[in-house]
């Protein structure tokens, strides 16, 4: 009887980490979007993600936004839209701003939660994940942990 591999780690991907990936050819950042397209792990993205990562790009970096693009075509990714409801109750704990972001990663059952946002994820981890038992860190450290 032949056994079915395990699943890959679920990767809530924050936009901090792909503006990171799109902008700079190396980095731990650009190692996890590697990862995820190899199918060593699973990335997923919200629009919300998406949308934010696309403005600041273009606002701050627009020569990244074809490798956001190139990225996003080859389909690698999987894309969940957390209901408001999940939003608005994530919010009574989280700044509102990261809501939309920490409600994506309950929604998709993920595992991790990548971003280099210290000032209120990175800041908040504990508080995550004892609320919503999502892991919260640095790309560098997703990595480290599932390798």
């Amino acid at each position: 009887m032949a056994s079915t591999p395990p699943s890959p780690t679920r990767i809530f991907v924050d936009t901090s980490v792909l503006f990171a990936a799109a902008f700079s050819e190396t980095g731990f950042a650009r190692d996890l979007i590697v990862a995820g397209a190899r199918g060593d792990l699973a990335l997923i993205l919200s629009r919300y993600v998406i949308g934010e990562t696309r403005r600041n790009l273009a606002n701050k970096a627009p020569r990244a936004l074809s490798y956001f693009d190139i990225f996003l075509a080859f389909g690698h990714v999987q894309l969940v839209d957390p209901p408001a409801a999940l939003v608005r109750q994530v919010a009574s704990d989280i700044v509102l701003k990261d809501a939309p972001i920490v409600a994506g990663a309950i929604h998709a059952e993920a595992t991790f939660l990548a971003t280099y946002d210290r000032r209120h994820l990175l800041a908040q981890a504990v508080l995550i994940q004892d609320r919503f038992g999502i892991k919260v860190d640095t790309p560098e450290t997703v990595l480290a942990t599932i390798q």
